[in-house]
């Protein structure tokens, strides 16, 4: 077995792993990077990237089409193989070129499932790597059931890349996901698009009257949601998949996708021989971001047990972990102002304190709650479905949280994050000279 040893050695490619590799290179240290899968993570080549080419077209159809009648005479329709091409051409080489950009820089590429062997390295097939420093990087991967007949469900990678859009499809699961996908395959060919929930509260990260809308919205756009599910097993019948749900209910799809969330990618921890303490959360850090049981181990992006399974977070911990190596332990991360996005259509998005930890933190506050259809921004464009709650100080006049439903939402939602981080004040808000008539100007109607 051939033995290599570097300053640092970094396992898994993706978002985190980038700005760790990144700023270790730029620091003058040796590194070596590992990866199982094509270089570039979930983000970059299974996820939000390739998925916002999907939300895209799938945004253009229903913009056209809630115009019908009212400057727009015939609804376009999508060409799902043609979608599916222009999606491939972003990902085309983008591996490839990764791999390359880092050899140039002077780090080490190695291709293969990456296992601890002791407390300070790691084997890739017959390769055996040590550092004074391990970061694990390597992301999360799909949750998926044991059900009866579970390998007739798909993940949402495979929903990515399907040649052509089934006529019926379901979705297990009500998060991001489901609500994102079946918005997608409503717009683009299917005509049968169902959500199964577990429970009688889809899209729990978000405010419950902003999640209404989302229902009521998707239900409009002929997306069956079906509450207090949970299917048992799966079996095929022909062409067809049948599920059955708790109380014997039967749904039939062409397509099931299982999107019931995702676990951190623990498998570079089989055997325990790094010593590594973890649970099905993650890898346990401390304020850090370094293991709590073996000191030469960060954990950083969806694999730690800190932080939400987002990008932005992903970024700012590859970031903080160099910084932390570095200067021996000095950075830690505020978690409390990171937006939240579901690219559904409207999308939705929050950032900042919910009602209800509003008020367990005992802020005295006002909540400015509304709904946006009749606004000319939404009248122009079509759009029936849209709201907003703006949770704002009594004390301080400072914006404590924002959570809102509409188009642009996704974009309008960093402003606002921008004024909780900086302490703008919602007067300050209401009186700034906006480019007008955008969806920012709206902003001034949200804090009144």
């Amino acid at each position: 077995m051939n033995h290599h040893h570097f300053d640092a050695v970094v396992v898994g490619s993706g978002t985190a792993a980038w700005f760790a590799v990144d700023g270790l290179v730029k620091a003058g240290r040796e590194v070596a990077i590992v990866d199982e899968r094509p270089y570039g993570g979930t983000c970059a080549l299974r996820g939000c990237q390739p998925k916002k080419y999907l939300v895209a077209n799938a945004e253009a159809v229903a913009m056209a089409t809630q115009l019908l009648g009212n400057g727009i005479r015939t609804a376009p329709s999508s060409d799902w193989a043609a979608l599916q091409r222009l999606k491939n051409d972003f990902l085309e080489g983008r591996s490839d070129k990764e791999v390359k950009s880092w050899r140039r820089r002077g780090v080490a590429t190695f291709f293969g499932r990456a296992l601890f062997t002791g407390e300070d390295e790691v084997c890739v097939g017959e390769q055996r790597l040590s550092a004074d420093h391990i970061i694990l990087a390597t992301g999360a991967v799909p949750r998926r059931s044991d059900i009866p007949g579970a390998e007739l469900v798909h993940d949402s990678e495979y929903f990515l890349d399907m040649a052509e859009m089934p006529s019926r499809v379901v979705f297990i699961g009500g998060g991001f996901i489901s609500f994102e996908f079946a918005h997608v395959a409503v717009r683009t060919g299917a005509v049968d698009v169902t959500i199964l929930h577990r429970s009688n509260r889809p899209l729990k990260q978000f405010d419950p009257d902003i999640v209404a809308e989302a229902v009521e919205a998707s239900r409009c756009a002929s997306i069956d949601i079906v509450l207090n599910e949970s299917v048992q097993r799966a079996e095929r019948d022909g062409s067809v998949i049948v599920m059955y749900g708790a109380e014997g209910d039967c749904y039939q799809a062409e397509l099931v996708i299982e999107a019931t969330g995702r676990l951190p990618n623990l498998s570079v921890l089989e055997g325990d021989f790094g010593g590594v303490e973890h649970s099905a959360a993650g890898v346990h850090v401390n304020e850090f971001l370094q293991s709590v049981s073996n000191a030469k181990v960060y954990a950083i992006g969806d694999c730690a047990a800190t932080g939400a399974m987002l990008a932005p977070v992903a970024d700012e911990q590859g970031k903080t972990v160099v910084h932390n190596i570095l200067e021996n332990n000095t950075r830690t991360i505020d978690y409390s102002v990171v937006p939240s996005c579901v690219f559904t259509i409207p999308s939705i998005a929050r950032v900042g304190l919910g009602e209800a930890e509003a008020a367990e933190q005992g802020y005295d506050f006002r909540v400015n709650f509304g709904r946006t259809a009749g606004w000319p921004s939404s009248r122009r464009i079509g759009e029936q479905h849209g709201a907003y709650k703006v949770l704002i100080s009594n004390t301080t006049d400072e914006i404590l949280g924002a959570h809102l439903i509409r188009h642009n939402a996704s974009e309008v939602i960093n402003l606002f994050a921008l004024a909780i981080r900086y302490k703008i004040k919602a007067d300050a808000l209401k009186e700034c000279m906006w480019g007008y008539p955008t969806y920012s100007s709206d902003i001034k109607y949200m804090v009144k």
